[in-house]
């Protein structure tokens, strides 16, 4: 939308300066996009307005957000107050998508003319050019006050005005439009006994538009149903300044208002009111109210309000008291005001947010890791240092992955859980094990041309039992992996060597160290469900404490010939998640500390003859304070023709309780440098700058 600021000033008092208005418009959230010089107009601001806020859409509202601010009074323009009866034009509403509508006749009289420059300026302002005055004055009021408009040329019209929903294959040929558009079903229109006058809240059509000619007309003022219309206009792919604001809720109460603006400045150019105005549409404003008291309003800005104080701001924007601590929700902010903290935004925005104090929202402490937490945590450190990726396959998978499986009825993993009428047969089995997944996610490496994978998954399997809790299945969570190509990405130094079973058998052994788990290998029994899916000379039980809870081995060639794969060994490894979980707890948690190290970092140059582990030991002799000395970095260079390396020593200090500060650190700093380069003079020891 584009401002005047010379307009705007007639509406409310702003700042002199354009830069002071645009800082005012920011901070009240009507976001300044880009401003222009202009002659007539001052400053044109370019603004983004919000997208639930309908009423913004004109300069009363911009106005009322200011007045809000400012607490200036604002100016209304003039209208002419309707009267409604029954002498006016005839209407019939069929549909509760409108909330409310109006119609009013006017006739042109023997000598019209057009709206002044003066009164045109808004319109002029925001680049719309003059078409004749009765469509001039509906974008003027439209811009005004935010409340679309329309004329109909009342000779147009066959019978009686009707707001219905359209038929299905029904068409209407939109103004400006080359060729008449199909109306989705269901789309509000105005009609009359013949055609479809305008699509309700979008856009008027060819057959009833005002002409030059045109000299006598029914003026339409309504309030509509904002999904209906925002559908509509989609569905179109017409966007309209009718349609931004009708979409995002315009006001109930306005019809009238808008209408009656329309008429007083049409009535100032030679057109006549003729007869009542109709109005239908039984929508009743919502009286809501929420309680708004100092108290609660205090603690969630974080400043002290006085109840006054409270009611004057909120008075400023609209909101009526309805005793001292409930305000009701005025007819224009029905569609965004739904909770009391949408009170509180604008009593924020009545002080501004640059001036509401900074304040931090009370924290409580972390909880610590759960052992289940830890055991996962560094079972993925092994994982991942081994280069594995974590994916997440579906829950569901279809028959033909289990005969690629080879799994047959007579198969223990053939029964499941199966879902009732699924969409996609590809999804209708609710999976009890998961080395098909495995191996489709190789098949889907090797078609992008990856021979490296390098998965494993955190999931749960799912087997039906009538036995269990639920009565349908019992659930078995599991970590599984799978390996295929070399065991590290090969390079030109390095190609790496085939990922087999002693390298899963590797990975295992490393997860048990890490978890003081008794976890060992036995050759995998002929009972176990997927064995005849596995190579039977390279594969394995994973035991612990003589138990199963796990297996390794690489896929049957027969299964991966199932699935067109050739050229590749996978290995796939699978382990309870329970008996991971049964590691020991020997894992301390240590708290961090309150205070922040400070860290120093210093570069000496050595001689090859002196030892960088030498130095590091005198440092740390010199400065006892220095929780810690590390060595960080390796330069080697030469020094007068001899070669010589920059070692770099990372000076760690903790403070304690009391606290240490990095002016302190400084000074140890430079007594230690001196140290240094005096008790390795002979080494010509020195601080490289």
């Amino acid at each position: 939308m584009k401002l005047s600021h010379n307009v705007l000033n007639g509406f409310i008092p702003t700042p002199t300066s354009p830069a002071d208005l645009r800082a005012l418009l920011d901070d009240i959230g009507i976001e300044v996009k880009r401003m222009e010089p202009s002659d007539d107009h001052g400053t044109i601001f370019s603004v983004e307005l919000l997208a639930n806020r309908g009423d913004h859409h004109g300069y009363v509202g911009i106005a009322t957000e200011i007045a809000g601010r400012t607490g200036d009074t604002l100016t209304h323009p003039a209208f002419t107050a309707l009267t409604v009866g029954d002498n006016g034009p005839a209407v019939q509403l069929k549909t509760d998508k409108c909330l409310r509508y109006t119609a009013t006749r006017m006739v042109r009289g023997p000598s019209p003319s057009a709206l002044s420059d003066a009164q045109r300026a808004p319109l002029d302002a925001a680049g719309t050019h003059s078409i004749n005055a009765p469509i001039d004055a509906t974008n003027l009021s439209q811009t005004e006050l935010g409340q679309p408009t329309h004329t109909f040329d009342a000779d147009t019209i066959v019978g009686a005005i009707t707001i219905r929903l359209s038929t299905e294959g029904e068409t209407a040929l939109p103004l400006f439009a080359e060729s008449a558009v199909v109306l989705p079903s269901q789309t509000i229109v105005i009609a009359d006994d013949e055609k479809v006058l305008a699509i309700a809240g979008v856009i008027g059509c060819e057959s009833s538009k005002t002409t030059q000619d045109t000299t006598n007309i029914i003026i339409e003022s309504a309030t509509f149903d904002p999904v209906s219309v925002r559908k509509a206009a989609r569905a179109l792919n017409l966007s309209t300044d009718s349609s931004v604001r009708f979409e995002r809720g315009s006001d109930p109460n306005a019809p009238l208002v808008g209408a009656g603006r329309v008429a007083t400045l049409l009535q100032g150019v030679g057109w006549q009111i003729e007869g009542d105005t109709t109005s239908v549409g039984d929508f009743t404003v919502p009286t809501t109210s929420h309680k708004v008291d100092a108290a609660g309003a205090s603690a969630f800005i974080g400043m002290t309000f006085s109840q006054s104080d409270i009611s004057d701001r909120l008075q400023r924007y609209g909101f009526t008291t309805t005793d001292d601590l409930h305000f009701q929700v005025p007819s224009h902010r029905i569609w965004d005001v739904e909770f009391v903290a949408d009170l509180y935004e604008d009593l924020a925005k009545s002080i501004g947010y640059n001036a509401i104090p900074t304040l931090l929202p009370p924290i409580e402490m972390g909880a610590a890791p759960t052992p289940a937490e830890i055991v996962r945590e560094t079972v993925e450190h092994v994982l991942l240092s081994n280069g594995l990726y974590e994916v997440i396959t579906d829950g569901f998978y279809g028959r033909d992955l289990l005969d690629r499986l080879n799994i047959g009825e007579s198969h223990p993993l053939f029964a499941h859980i199966e879902t009732q009428n699924a969409l996609d047969r590809a999804y209708s089995l609710v999976k009890n094990n998961n080395l098909g997944q495995a191996i489709e996610a190789v098949g889907v490496n090797k078609r992008m041309r990856n021979d490296q994978v390098r998965i494993f998954e955190w999931t749960r399997t799912f087997h039906p039992d009538k036995n269990a809790p639920n009565g349908t299945c019992s659930e078995k969570k599991v970590l599984w992996g799978l390996v295929s190509g070399q065991d590290v990405d090969p390079d030109w130094t390095h190609r790496g060597r085939v990922a087999d079973p002693l390298f899963v058998k590797g990975m295992v052994t490393e997860i048990a160290n890490e978890l003081q788990l008794p976890l060992t290998l036995a050759p995998l029994e002929s009972s176990h469900p997927l064995s005849d899916q596995l190579h039977p000379g390279r594969s394995a039980s994973i035991l612990l404490h003589g138990k199963p809870v796990g297996f390794l081995g690489e896929v049957h060639p027969t299964v991966l010939a199932n699935f067109k794969l050739k050229k590749v060994r996978p290995v796939f490894f699978e382990i309870a998640e329970d008996a991971l979980n049964a590691a020991p707890q020997s894992h301390a948690v240590d708290e961090p500390g309150s205070l922040h190290p400070i860290l120093r970092s210093l570069a000496f140059t050595l001689p090859n003859g002196l030892s960088a582990g030498t130095v590091a030991d005198y440092i740390g002799q010199q400065a006892p304070s220095l929780n810690a000395v590390n060595i960080t970095d390796l330069y080697k260079h030469d020094r007068d023709g001899e070669p010589v390396r920059t070692i770099t020593f990372e000076l760690v200090t903790v403070p304690d309780a009391a606290g240490v500060r990095a002016t302190d650190v400084n000074e140890e700093i430079n007594a230690l440098i001196s140290a240094v380069e005096t008790k390795f003079a002979d080494h010509h020891v020195k601080l490289r700058a």
